[in-house]
């Protein structure tokens, strides 16, 4: 059964980028694409919303001072998730599909080395770290409580969901790649207002945190089947 479930994927991954017609084949992959780029926008800016909301000058700090944190994922998701993606792309044009398996592989277990990594190094250093981002003492508290969410715990499923997407894209599912990325998405605009507002859990920044780290795991879960 696994054998025939692979020639049938190989198939169909045949028919999109072989014969396929252009437009057709552009419209069922970019369509996606583009829709799950719009949530990631509205994504981007659940977590400043609704810390917002709070009025509270410190909790939005907190926030914005954790910016460039979460920013220095895209190193990692650029570095294994878009050229993992281009190897594969590569590789299915030259139809040698074990190593594209093999290439998804690496790309896969080096984002999750490296985010491990990464989450550790934040862990041990975020003392002096908090200090170069400019975090003052009112500050600096909040933004661990926020980043502890995001980066020591949330490092890993932050990356690899992203990197996941970046690999299945490449194989031409386009769609599958779309629905987990903004699954993740919708569910952490949810979770901000229960979390963060005085009507819900009422964590102020840490909760946006905490939004943000289980909705990336829930996208991580996604993929992983």
């Amino acid at each position: 059964m696994s054998n025939e479930k692979e020639a049938s994927m190989e198939a169909q991954k045949a028919e999109l980028f072989e014969r396929a017609p252009i437009p057709r084949a552009v419209m069922k992959l970019a369509i996606p694409t583009v829709l799950s780029s719009l949530v990631m926008v509205i994504y981007n800016l659940a977590d400043t919303y609704f810390v917002g909301m709070l009025n509270n000058p410190t909790q939005n700090a907190a926030v914005t001072l954790a910016a460039p944190v979460l920013l220095a994922f895209n190193a990692v998701i650029n570095l294994f998730g878009v050229g993992g993606s281009s190897l594969m792309s590569r590789y299915l044009g030259q139809k040698e599909y074990k190593a594209v398996q093999k290439s998804s592989a690496v790309s896969f277990y080096c984002a999750l080395g490296f985010s491990v990594m990464f989450s550790l190094a934040f862990l041990i250093f975020h003392t002096q770290l908090l200090v170069i981002l400019g975090a003052a003492e009112d500050t600096a508290a909040v933004t661990w409580q926020y980043l502890r969410w995001t980066t020591v715990c949330g490092a890993v499923p932050a990356i690899l969901n992203v990197v996941m997407a970046n690999l299945v894209r490449a194989e031409g599912s386009a769609l599958h790649a779309s629905i987990g990325t903004m699954s993740g998405c919708l569910l952490n605009i949810i979770l901000d207002p229960i979390f963060i507002l005085p009507f819900g859990l009422d964590m102020g920044a840490a909760g946006a945190g905490l939004a943000t780290f289980i909705s990336n795991c829930v996208a991580c879960l996604y993929f992983l089947p």
